[in-house]
Order: C-alpha cells, then structure tokens, then sequence
C-alpha cells in the first residue's frame, strides 16, 4: 500500500472509532495470552493502536480463564472489548451467544487473508476472524545423533525416560496419533486415527506415557527443561520455541511435513461492549501487513501470503516451520477440534486418569 493511500486509511479507521466509541480517555480492554503474545502486543500493536486512534489500550493476560472470566461477567457488561481465545473453549463460548456478530465491511485486511484461514463457520458466521496460530513442533536438542526429523522418531527406545509432552490432550493425543501412524507407514493419516480410531491412539498413548519425563505446562518449562538437559525430545508450541532457538544454539526444531498441525486462535467482540466499532478497528490493525510480519518475526504464524513471504526470505528458521506460499497454505490443517468437541469431558477424564494419572 502506498504511502499516501496509508494515510487516507488511518485517518478514516481513526474517525470511525473516535466517533463510535466516546471520549478519547476510554481504553480498549484486550484479553490476550500471557508470554510471547503478551509482551508482542504491549510492544507492537498498542503503540500503534493509540497513535491510530488516541485510544489506550489496557491488557489482561491470562490462557483458558478469559472465557470463564467472561461468562461469570454480569449481563451486558464484559470485562473485555476484544479477546483472543482458541477453538477449545472460544467455538462453544460462540455457539453460547457470547460474542457479537463483526461488521466485515470495517475489517477490509480480512480480504488479504488465505481463503482457507478464513473457511470456518465462525468467520462466516461473523463472530470471530480466526488464523492459524502454533504448529505442533518437534523440539530437541541440537546434539542428538540421528536428529529426529520425524514422529516415528520419538519412539526410538534412546529416548525413554528423556521425553516432553504437553500435558493436555489436544496436541499430545495428535502427536501420538502422529508417532502411531508414522511408524506404520501411513504418516499423513493422523487425524484419521484421532477421528476414526480414538481409542486405539489413547491405548498407544497409554504405552507412551512410562517413557515420559516431563508432561509439561507451559512452552517455558518445556524449554527450559531442554536447555538444563532435563529431557532431549518432545512435541513443542512453535512461537515461543522459535525465539528460543535465536537465543540457545542448543536447541533444534523440526516439523515434519506429513501431520501438519496448528493452533487455531481467533479474535472476538463480547455482547454488551459499547466499544465495538474501537474494537474493529483493532481488529484491522492487527491483520495489516505491518502488523502480521511483526507478529511473524516475533515467532508466530502468519495467516497474510505476502507477510508470510517477507518473513521466508528473512528467516530460514520461520519458512522451515509456517507456510508461507499458495500451495503450503492450501494444505494448512488444525488439530482435529471438530471430533474432540463431540466428546470433549470424556476424552479429557481418559487422558487425565488413564494417561496421566496412569
């Protein structure tokens, strides 16, 4: 986008939200992830956000509490203007009736987004812009010989007792889905195990579990249970794995091109803010190509083609991990949410008493 054509844009998004949302002393209330997310929002989109629209933008922090936080808030009056949340719990808080349909029309960077981030009942529905966040990882220390570079790989019996894994099922069952198929030669068919097979790939993940050291947390245990040589291998979170890797030359990341699978995130409205032409606003910054290859050099996907480029040929690392190309995106897949969503509460209690607690 041209310069002057850039400026015509901030100055009318600016007029949009000043004149929608009251006084230029009212704060947008942001809900966003505690870490990496966190701090890339402080750094890079407030200062923008507040010289685009004269607005401050106050933060609360925190994973899987903000839907909660927003449920038990008093009818017509969220806690938050616009928050992130993550299919597990953001598809059923939608379906809920607790956030508020987007108006399309004052977001025009979802027009510059890949079609397939954007084919999702939640988009079409109006009620969040969803992109693809983490790809699940293999992380590893740099001084194993064979390197991993496939989930098979986990299993070699070197590893036992050396094992990380996150311990929530929705990327540990898939990753042990990944191992199960890979090592019988049908790489590429994990979700089909998960959805046609789910407890034939809890049975494994069952067998998997006395191998495991650490389940761990959060993506900081993880690496620095890498970095002490605590544990060797194991699946991993990308974008925080990614800053670690620039910072420790210890560490390694693969991920394999069969098995592909990410995080799906997106940004939603809660019924009752009478700030939501501000919080559209913001939802447009943040999807500008600005914005996204801030996001991207900061370790996170990308759902932008031509911010996804940018950061390709600046960084070996990111093309290595994210799609960045027409072909890469089409083939661009989540963890398989739909089929845990049919039985949620029980997949969970088998993986808490049976995997876990085993």
């Amino acid at each position: 986008m041209s310069a002057p054509n850039r400026r015509v844009f901030l100055l009318s998004a600016s007029s949009a939200a000043l004149a929608g949302c009251g006084s230029a002393a009212e704060a947008l209330r942001v809900f966003v992830y505690s870490g990496g997310h966190e701090q890339t929002m402080r750094e890079v989109f407030a200062p923008r956000f507040e010289a685009l629209t004269g607005k401050r933008v106050v933060f609360t922090a925190g994973w899987w509490e903000g839907i909660a936080k927003l449920k038990a808030s008093p009818a017509g009056k969220p806690p938050f203007d616009l928050m992130i949340t993550d299919a597990t719990q953001g598809f059923p808080a939608a379906r809920d009736g607790l956030f508020q349909p987007i108006d399309w029309a004052n977001i025009p960077h979802q027009r510059d987004l890949a079609p397939v981030t954007l084919d999702h009942w939640i988009f079409r529905d109006q009620l969040g812009l969803p992109y693809p966040d983490s790809v699940m990882t293999i992380a590893s220390r740099r001084e194993i010989h064979p390197r991993p570079v496939r989930w098979a790989d986990l299993m070699d019996g070197a590893h036992t007792g050396h094992l990380g894994l996150y311990q929530h099922f929705y990327m540990s069952l898939f990753t042990c889905a990944a191992m199960l198929a890979d090592s019988e030669g049908k790489a590429g068919q994990a979700h089909t195990l998960v959805e046609k097979a789910t407890e034939e790939v809890m049975r494994f993940a069952r067998g998997q579990a006395p191998r495991v050291k650490l389940w761990w947390k959060t993506s900081a245990d993880m690496i620095l249970a890498l970095a002490r040589n605590e544990v060797r291998l194991g699946n991993m979170h990308s974008p925080e794995y990614i800053q670690a890797i620039r910072e420790n030359p210890d560490l390694l990341a693969v991920v394999p091109e069969k098995d592909r699978a990410f995080v799906q995130v997106f940004w939603a409205i809660p019924v009752g803010t009478p700030r939501k032409a501000l919080a559209e606003v913001a939802i447009n910054l943040l999807f500008s190509r600005e914005m996204q290859v801030e996001f991207a050099r900061r370790g996170s996907a990308t759902s932008r083609i031509d911010a996804a480029r940018v950061m390709a040929e600046e960084d070996p690392l990111w093309a290595a991990i994210y799609p960045h190309t027409p072909e890469q995106f089409g083939g661009l897949r989540y963890y398989p949410y739909d089929r845990y969503a049919r039985d949620w509460d029980d997949l969970n209690d088998e993986w808490q008493r049976t995997v876990l607690g085993g």
